[in-house]
């Protein structure tokens, strides 16, 4: 048997499997520099634990039918909306065994399942399956930022998966549909869809991604307009603690301002009750 924990374990592996090997003892693995990360698999304490390595984690525990699939499956792929610890979404056909794992929150496909892509210890679920469980079940400017930026970095086609959508009758696929026709893949944040949503639901017809231009010359590029009434659109998520991107924010306002641009920011106290953004964007339409 080993004398210490360094050698031949995997990133991630399950406790009882190091210690049938003779690679770790109980006590090994109890005192040694070890973190649990689900019920009985474990990695060294000095790998960064981020949703990607939780996803591998439940593969250890799931059964090979199981697929990653949703938020979790697209954390996997590189975004980035969840926190390391958040429960690994996991989808399963409908028949077969259905585990119980904390930290894992796993639910039936009502039609059949597709083959996943193999990744590491388990499989991916497919593209439109993972997209359908990112944006089902969350509020519809969860569900729309989710699909804007699954489309902008092309995981997933929109044409594909509102044919995928037709005839289907999971939960909440009604949603899903309804974010669908909300989409814009030119949206560069999670805010920045929230912001959209809310302000063409108030009837605020907005553009995302608008290059100003005065006399010809670009200025700058803004998150959402209203063009014909020179109206720009910010949400102020930004970090601006250098004193060059403080000082980069400053010219490029006057700028926008030279050209003739009223321009709107929107903070995250203004996005923590809509009706706030609305009305300040309201406030310079009736400027105009």
């Amino acid at each position: 048997m080993r004398s210490s924990p360094d050698v031949d374990l995997p990133l991630v592996f399950r406790g009882r499997d190091a210690i049938a090997a003779e690679a770790l003892t109980p006590r090994q693995l109890r005192d040694g520099p070890w973190v649990r990360l689900l019920h009985g698999v474990y990695t060294r304490r000095d790998v960064e634990v981020t949703h990607a390595l939780m996803c591998e984690a439940a593969g250890l525990l799931l059964p090979g039918s199981a697929q990653i699939t949703g938020a979790s499956a697209a954390a996997v792929l590189g975004a980035d909306w969840l926190r390391p610890r958040d429960p690994v979404e996991v989808v399963l056909p409908s028949g077969g065994p259905h585990p119980s794992i904390r930290g894992v929150t796993a639910r039936r496909a009502a039609a059949p399942l597709p083959p996943g892509t193999p990744w590491r210890t388990t499989s991916l679920a497919a593209p439109e399956r993972m997209a359908f469980d990112a944006a089902a079940r969350v509020p519809l400017v969860v569900a729309v930022g989710r699909l804007d930026q699954l489309l902008r970095r092309g995981d997933i086609s929109q044409e594909r998966l509102a044919t995928w959508l037709e005839g289907r009758h999971d939960n909440d696929v009604v949603g899903v549909r309804t974010a669908l026709q909300e989409v814009d893949p030119l949206a560069e944040s999670l805010p920045e869809s929230a912001l959209r949503v809310h302000l063409r639901r108030a009837g605020i017809d907005v553009v995302p991604q608008v290059v100003v231009r005065d006399r010809g010359r670009a200025v700058a590029r803004v998150d959402l307009a209203l063009p014909d009434l020179r109206i720009a659109v910010e949400y102020d998520g930004r970090w601006h603690g250098a004193p060059d991107q403080f000082e980069e924010d400053r010219a490029r306002l006057n700028r926008l301002r030279e050209a003739g641009w009223i321009v709107v920011h929107v903070t995250a106290a203004d996005m923590a009750e809509p009706g706030r953004a609305v009305a300040l964007v309201r406030a310079a339409m009736a400027r105009r």
